[in-house]
């Protein structure tokens, strides 16, 4: 007795769209929240130049978890996935490519100069 259905793949899942506009009042909180992380984050950085008053020592992660959080919330409503194209995929693979030649040099790069000893 089998329950089991053979065309189901685990890993399988859409490609999400872009994020749907107008925003609504779920998504325009998240930008608030993103907006009010990135304040916090600006006005510890100025604090620490000597430009503002320190109001704020250290703020650990808070600030980058409420732009995290904030993010997630605009990306909550997203437009149905488009499938991707062979041709589409094909210019994916080359910018992969691309993408992985200039990493590698620059690694390959940084340790010639790292074990130089510069």
């Amino acid at each position: 007795m089998s329950y089991r259905q053979h065309s189901f793949d685990p890993g399988a899942y859409d490609q999400p769209g872009p994020v749907l506009r107008p925003y609504n009042w779920v998504q325009w909180s998240g930008i608030a929240l993103m907006a009010v992380g990135a304040a916090i984050i600006l006005v510890e950085w100025a604090g620490k130049l000597g430009w503002l008053p320190r109001w704020v020592e250290d703020t650990g992660f808070a600030p980058i978890s409420l732009i995290l959080i904030g993010s997630v919330l605009v990306s909550s409503r997203r437009a149905p996935g488009t499938p991707i194209t062979d041709e589409q995929r094909a210019k994916n693979r080359r910018t992969l490519v691309i993408t992985a030649l200039v990493c590698a040099a620059v690694l390959g790069a940084a340790t010639v100069i790292e074990f130089q000893g510069a």
